[in-house]
């Protein structure tokens, strides 16, 4: 292979040629591309060869290539001649090759949705559960992301405060290998924790030491508690998934909205098994799986089309309403209606807050947690650039933050036991909640930090 190195519009790109090219030729055949608009979208770096070209849709590139052989009168690459005869074949062969392939995936999504029944598609109330989108993808409107993401959340079955290992995290069924593409987990935690199987899903993610704080998602719960970033999660993810397969060879921008949203769900979970599964490679049941999303979505896309006129469409489901009667003033004017002493009384309030004081402890235990938790995310940076001669300094930061934390765990200890047998039903679970993080954080600095780090110095 022969490889040149152009520049257009400002931008350096490689251009990959069969063996025995000259510069000459492949100045041609780059200049002809630019003429024809084909490195419009591409980036500086990126590499331009035949292939990559066919991949992008451009099946013209083909037939401007073989006018480039024959020296057609008045054809764009006429002035190639026989000079570029060798070559140019092999550029042709090329690029019917991937014009091939980028057909083959075109048949392959099409047979797979047309043979494939509808699982679970959605429903008005299902579409009207899903907030707007924020903006379009690849080819898709704003109306087609939010049936999509209304069926994905339809398929998974979960609500958004709920996570499992069979079905992933929140509304949408995040895995791991998703929050970590999504840039919500540290990468490397997929590879160090879950590719074994000694872990399950809900274990990793329960650690806080493992998430990096990106938009303010610091841990599991504030996923969980936060719809609005699940929301915007599974459309970067739909984006991403629909640039990913468009690189490795899908012509998304051939396909109708309603088959592209099944795509972009299949490569929101993993753009390569979605090659695999345009091509007709992959796995039995994975097949099944991807054929059941991209089916269902297509029905959403068209459901959406036909059913949601634009008042619907742009309504937005209210949040839910909190604190919005005052329970004390209801009670008395219905203990004043009945009035009777042979009545019980009644009391419409929510669980038994605890006494101030307890309160106020929890908030303090809360607030020195965090406080570790975020030292912990900046001596991990530390600890990604540690030598043998700063590992001993590292170890005794770590070492201190042990003290501390076994500190405050005593301090939970103290707090669960005057609660204990009390109605404080919800404090006493958040209680329960705050000493579970910071043990899980103990664990992790003694378990694997001040291990490794004493590895580190012993090279």
């Amino acid at each position: 292979m022969s490889i040149f190195n152009f520049e257009f519009g400002g931008k350096k790109f490689e251009i990959q040629g069969p063996p025995g090219a000259t510069e000459a030729q492949a100045r041609a055949v780059f200049d002809q591309q630019a003429k024809t608009g084909a490195l419009v979208g591409l980036n500086s770096g990126d590499i331009l060869n035949a292939a990559k070209q066919a991949e992008g849709g451009l099946a013209a590139a083909t037939g401007q290539i073989s006018q480039a052989l024959s020296g057609v009168p008045g054809a764009p690459g006429g002035s190639l001649g026989t000079a570029f005869s060798t070559a140019g074949k092999e550029f042709s062969s090329a690029l019917s090759s991937a014009t091939s392939v980028a057909q083959q995936t075109l048949s392959g999504i099409t047979k797979s949705i047309s043979g494939t029944p509808i699982t679970n598609g959605i429903s008005l109330a299902d579409f009207s559960k899903q907030v707007p989108s924020l903006t379009s993808i690849s080819g898709l409107s704003g109306i087609d992301v939010r049936s999509a993401m209304s069926q994905a959340s339809t398929l998974v079955g979960q609500a958004s405060t709920q996570f499992s290992n069979a079905l992933g995290v929140g509304k949408f069924g995040f895995d791991a290998t998703q929050l970590e593409s999504a840039g919500l987990l540290k990468t490397g935690t997929v590879s160090s924790y879950l590719k074994q199987g000694f872990n399950s899903l809900t274990s990793v993610l329960k650690s806080p030491a493992v998430w990096t704080g990106k938009d303010g998602i610091n841990n599991l719960d504030s996923l969980l508690g936060n719809p609005a970033a699940q929301n915007l999660t599974q459309q970067n993810l739909m984006s991403s998934g629909l640039n990913a397969v468009k690189q490795l060879g899908i012509p998304i921008d051939k396909l109708d909205p309603k088959a592209l949203a099944g795509v972009a769900l299949n490569a929101a979970k993993s753009a390569t098994d979605t090659l695999a599964w345009a091509k007709g490679k992959l796995s039995v049941d994975l097949k099944s799986q991807f054929d059941t999303v991209a089916k269902d979505a297509s029905f959403a896309v068209d459901f959406a089309e036909q059913k949601i006129n634009d008042a619907i469409a742009q309504l937005a489901p209210p949040g839910e309403a909190e604190d919005t009667v005052d329970r004390a003033t209801l009670d008395a004017a219905v203990t004043r209606i009945f009035g009777n002493d042979k009545i019980p009384s009644l009391d419409y309030g929510g669980p038994v807050p605890p006494p101030a004081p307890l309160f106020a402890e929890n908030k303090r235990l809360k607030a020195l947690t965090s406080e570790q938790q975020t030292k912990l995310s900046d001596l991990d940076e530390k600890l990604q650039k540690v030598t043998a001669r700063t590992s001993n300094a590292l170890l005794a930061q770590y070492d201190a933050m042990l003290k501390y934390l076994f500190n405050v765990a005593t301090d939970y200890v103290s707090l669960q036991k005057e609660v204990a047998g009390k109605p404080y039903t919800e404090f006493i679970a958040e209680v329960d909640a705050g000493l579970a993080v910071v043990l899980a954080l103990y664990d992790i600095i003694r378990l694997e930090y001040m291990p490794n780090l004493r590895r580190a110095g012993a090279r």
